[in-house]
């Protein structure tokens, strides 16, 4: 993954420029109310893991089924709209998630007995190749509680800019052979 180094060392060398062209994040999220009792915080957290963990092992079909019927899936590798169309998009992206660990930390609960959002940052390592730092992204994960289970109805993705600009720099580079 020498490629992979040399895209990550640059980076790190024009993160401070990438950042300070970044407009300011909306932080209204970070003061909304929590109305949610522990079980349900601990019942959400259970499904963003679960979600990880099938991420990691590659099973997009068990990954999207976390995921309510009509539920939208938006990030840097594609948006979608139901279970069906968030395996797929998965799928097409398989050659970057694959052989990652997905960790979510910094956990942020927000909502009631019916509807909660939560806020998370994932940090992407490498996991087969290397143990590189691979990536970050701020996640909110927006859920319904549905039939007495809280169901993923929208989840958004925004990748921070120096690990978009490192995809983008591996998605353009020639195959190595």
């Amino acid at each position: 993954m020498p490629f992979e180094r040399a895209v990550l060392a640059a980076l790190a060398f024009m993160a401070p420029a990438m950042a300070a062209a970044q407009p300011s994040p909306d932080t209204a999220y970070i003061t909304e109310r929590n109305g949610l009792s522990v079980k349900d915080q601990a019942a959400l957290r259970q499904v963003i893991v679960r979600l990880n963990h099938a991420l990691d092992a590659a099973d997009y079909e068990l990954y999207a089924s976390f995921f309510g019927e009509d539920a939208e899936f938006i990030s840097d590798f594609g948006t979608a709209t139901g279970r069906d169309a968030i395996a797929a998009t998965l799928e097409q992206s398989r050659p970057f998630i694959t052989g990652k660990r997905h960790v979510a930390a910094n956990f942020l609960f927000s909502g009631n007995e019916t509807r909660a959002e939560v806020t998370t940052y994932l940090i992407v390592f490498e996991g087969a190749a290397s143990v590189d730092y691979v990536g970050s992204a701020l996640n909110t994960d927006t859920f319904e509680k549905r039939d007495g289970e809280w169901a993923l109805i929208r989840h958004n993705s925004v990748l921070d800019p120096s690990t978009k600009a490192a995809m983008q720099a591996m998605m353009s580079a020639p195959a190595q052979d």
